[in-house]
């Protein structure tokens, strides 16, 4: 049996993660993927950088990315446990604290894949359930005719690109993706076009240009081929990432409205803005200090919270920071700055056992280091 088991593929492949050199391997290789990622930061920005380097599973097309990196990192650790390391008293601490390194990696794992960030802009004196992504982006299509709520079908970046069909059964039309622009300028045309244009396309024209390093002043656009509304109102149409003025087409008999909008993620309660106050430095109009006295709605359940610049809010996964403001002439508005982490509390529950192994372990090595002393 023994021999059957050591001439196992997956047996062979799981020794040779429990190698303690995988461990020391990956680790440089970490450090390797820092400098590229932290001198490369300064040429396409943070968040590309970020993607490229650290959220990839692979790097220049054949190396291994963080992910992958990491991956190989956490099977180490699970290998060595499990197959290189005997259960003995005198090495409980040591078991602990590497415990707590693998808990501590599988909270990067839930950060990775279910966390999110995102701002939500609140005006003083309303309310709203929903953040929106600081990157991703999502193309929205909005069925006013019922009375008393938006019907809306929202479609993720993956269909934003060029070739793409974009249909439902309840749309009576098609949209056909032209071109996407990640970062776009809009030129004004000199003469509208009309023959086969609506819209904003009629009047601009679009060109891409290069993405900036700080990823969230990237302006994006789209231009689609719409078929389904009737013989005039078929043909181009484009949609502006931040157009004042919506995209509104009418067939079988209902409006609808088009939006090239952030990525919305909906919240399980609701934040209403009861007051906003902020603070100037003396003799300028710059803000020393702001906050936000909110309501946490959650059904008939209400609970006043004040959300400043060093007091966050806290409620289930979610933790609310006061990011910015904004003031017009309808009033003053909010920003907040929304982070979604389900994996938020591993690495305060990883640190704790770790230190319970170490100091496990050193008082394990009190009596060894008592005999020595005697020895001596």
């Amino acid at each position: 049996m023994s021999a059957a088991r050591s001439k196992s593929p997956l047996l062979k492949v799981a020794h040779f993660l429990a190698n303690p050199e995988v461990f020391f391997y990956t680790a440089i290789w970490l450090i390797v993927l820092l400098v590229f990622g932290t001198v490369d930061q300064k040429y396409i920005g943070l968040h590309l950088s970020q993607e490229k380097y650290f959220s990839s599973w692979f790097v220049w097309g054949i190396f291994p990315g963080g992910r992958l990196t990491m991956t190989v990192m956490f099977l180490n650790l699970v290998c060595k446990l499990i197959f290189n390391s005997p259960i003995r008293w005198s090495r409980a601490g040591t078991l602990v604290t590497h415990s707590g390194m693998l808990l501590l990696l599988l909270g990067g794992f839930f950060t990775a894949y279910f966390s999110n960030e995102g701002s939500m802009p609140i005006p003083e004196g309303q309310t709203s359930s929903y953040y929106m992504d600081y990157h991703e982006l999502e193309f929205a299509v909005i069925d006013k005719s019922p009375e008393d709520h938006d019907a809306v079908v929202a479609f993720s970046q993956n269909y934003i690109k060029e070739g793409s069909v974009i249909s439902d059964p309840d749309f009576p039309f098609t949209i056909s993706v032209k071109t996407f622009y990640r970062n776009r300028v809009l030129v004004q045309r000199d003469t509208p076009l009309t023959d086969g244009y609506h819209g904003l396309a009629q009047r601009f024209d679009i060109k891409t240009q290069k993405l900036e390093n700080e990823f969230e002043r990237n302006r994006a656009a789209v231009v689609l081929d719409i078929r389904g509304l009737d013989d005039e109102k078929d043909g181009t149409y484009a949609l502006d990432q931040f157009m004042l003025v919506p995209q509104t087409l009418k067939a079988g008999g209902k409006d609808y409205v088009i939006e090239l909008r952030n990525k919305r993620y909906q919240l399980p309660f609701a934040l209403e803005v009861i007051d906003f106050k902020r603070k100037l430095h003396p003799g300028t109009q710059m803000a020393s200090h702001y906050s936000s006295l909110v309501n946490v709605v959650d059904g008939e359940y209400k609970r006043e919270v004040l959300i400043s610049m060093n007091e966050p809010l806290r409620n289930l996964d979610y933790t609310f920071y006061q990011a910015s403001f904004g003031i017009d002439d309808t009033g003053e508005t909010t920003v907040l700055a929304v982070v979604q982490n389900a994996g938020r509390n591993f690495p305060y529950i990883a640190s704790v056992i770790m230190c319970i192994g170490l100091l496990f372990h050193l008082i394990l090595q009190v009596p060894k280091m008592v005999v020595r002393s005697k020895r001596a």
